[in-house]
């Protein structure tokens, strides 16, 4: 009988004590904490397509690998001799969004190209240096909120081509950061 006076009485303390350690934890936090929501407004970022990217006439007989490349500054360089005409430029766009925001480029998602791919992207955005910008190329949003992008590739050929024409396209995406 003792043991069962003894239970009840190790049972009345441990739940004093339990609820006590309840309400001491509560009794101590902030009821309501205020949060903060953080909000920017911007303008729809848009893109013009002034010019489109000029790689020019290659050769059928253009070797596997070799490759042509278009620099942002409209000059080019070729592992070989496969240029035989057409014009060289790269791609010429207008970029508007708000000022001096952060913004991030980037070129991806060719599709159509049968006898090459295009990779190695360079961009120069409102006459900075040229960044890589086939991942992200993170800058600040011209001042005035539009500016020019010259975008470069480099084309790898995959052999076998055959005459006519073989025009691709890929996605500039530019996003707020």
């Amino acid at each position: 009988m003792n043991t069962n006076i003894w239970m009840k009485k190790f049972l009345a303390i441990l739940g004093s004590a339990l609820m006590g350690a309840m309400l001491a934890t509560s009794a101590n936090a902030a009821n309501p904490e205020p949060v903060t929501a953080q909000v920017t407004f911007a303008t729809a970022i848009t893109i013009l397509e002034n010019n489109p990217l000029q790689i020019g006439v290659l050769d059928v007989a253009m070797a596997v690998s070799d490759t042509v490349t278009i620099n942002t500054d409209d000059t080019f360089s070729e592992s070989a001799s496969n240029i035989i005409g057409g014009a060289q430029a790269a791609a010429d766009l207008t970029i508007t969004a708000t000022g001096s925001t952060g913004i991030t480029i980037l070129a991806d998602n060719v599709l159509g190209a049968t006898y090459y791919t295009l990779g190695t992207w360079l961009c120069r955005y409102d006459g900075l240096a040229d960044q890589p910008c086939g991942s992200a190329y993170n800058v600040t949003s011209a001042v005035g909120g539009s500016a020019v992008l010259e975008v470069g590739v480099t084309l790898t050929a995959l052999g076998s081509a055959i005459a006519g024409n073989d025009d691709a396209t890929f996605d500039i995406t530019v996003t707020y950061q």
